[in-house]
């Protein structure tokens, strides 16, 4: 599942892979930033994506070249994430 998050009110975009992991009978969505390195986890996809968006707005903090990289443009188009079976 990709989604996009809106971080604060700055105009930047995250794009964001999420997984559904099960460790020991636990379900956990698991998020990962793909234009900056970052990921969090979280008990609901909710939870997974508050915590990413969180820790993105730390990184982004301390790193004007960072915000740079993931500035929103327009007409700007997502990547796509898709299964291919063989």
């Amino acid at each position: 599942m990709k989604n996009q998050l809106k971080l604060g009110g700055n105009g930047f975009i995250l794009d964001v892979i999420i997984t559904k992991e099960k460790i020991d009978e636990k379900t956990f969505f698991v998020a990962q930033g793909i234009q900056l390195d970052v990921a969090s986890q979280g008990l609901t996809l909710e939870e997974a994506l508050e915590n990413i968006r969180d820790a993105a707005e730390i990184v982004l903090e301390d790193s004007d070249e960072k915000r740079i990289m993931i500035k929103e443009e327009e007409n700007d188009m997502a990547p796509m994430l898709t299964r291919v079976y063989v």
